[in-house]
C-alpha cells in the first residue's frame, strides 16, 4: 500500500468559507480489497449547529472514512506531523461494525460535502 498519506499527518483542505482555521488529520489507513485505501480523517474547527453541544455547536468530526483518491483531491499541503491522535476510535469502531456488515461505506465526495452531510444529520 503506497499512499502519500500516514497517521497524524494533519492537512490544509479546501474548507466551507467560514471554516478556514479549519483542518483535517490523518488517524488511520486501512487497505480494503474492494475499496483499496481507505483514509479515516479527524476533523477540527468546523463549526456544525447543534443544541445539545456547548455553545450550540459541534467544533469536530471525530471520525470519516475517505476513499484515497476523493481525499487527494480535497488537501491542499501538509501541514504538521504528530505522533499523538484525536480521539477516534469510538467512531472508528462504530463505523468498522457497519462496515463489515454492509451498512456503511466510504466518503467520495468533497470534504465539505461530507460536512455538510454530516451537518445535516444532526
Amino acid at each position: 500500500m503506497i499512499t502519500k498519506f500516514a497517521a497524524g499527518q494533519t492537512w490544509t483542505y479546501k474548507t466551507r468559507p467560514e471554516e478556514s482555521d479549519s483542518r483535517l488529520t490523518i488517524v488511520r489507513i486501512d487497505d480494503d480489497a474492494e475499496y483499496g485505501t481507505i483514509v479515516h480523517i479527524f476533523i477540527s474547527d468546523v463549526a456544525i449547529p447543534n443544541a445539545n453541544a456547548p455553545e450550540g455547536k459541534t467544533t469536530y468530526i471525530a471520525h470519516m472514512p475517505y476513499a484515497e483518491e476523493s481525499l487527494e483531491d480535497c488537501v491542499i499541503a501538509m501541514e504538521s506531523e504528530s505522533s499523538e491522535l484525536p480521539a477516534y476510535e469510538e467512531g472508528y469502531k462504530l463505523w468498522r461494525e457497519a462496515f463489515e456488515s454492509g451498512d456503511a461505506g466510504v466518503f467520495t465526495v468533497p470534504v465539505v460535502e461530507a460536512i455538510s452531510f454530516v451537518e445535516q444529520s444532526v
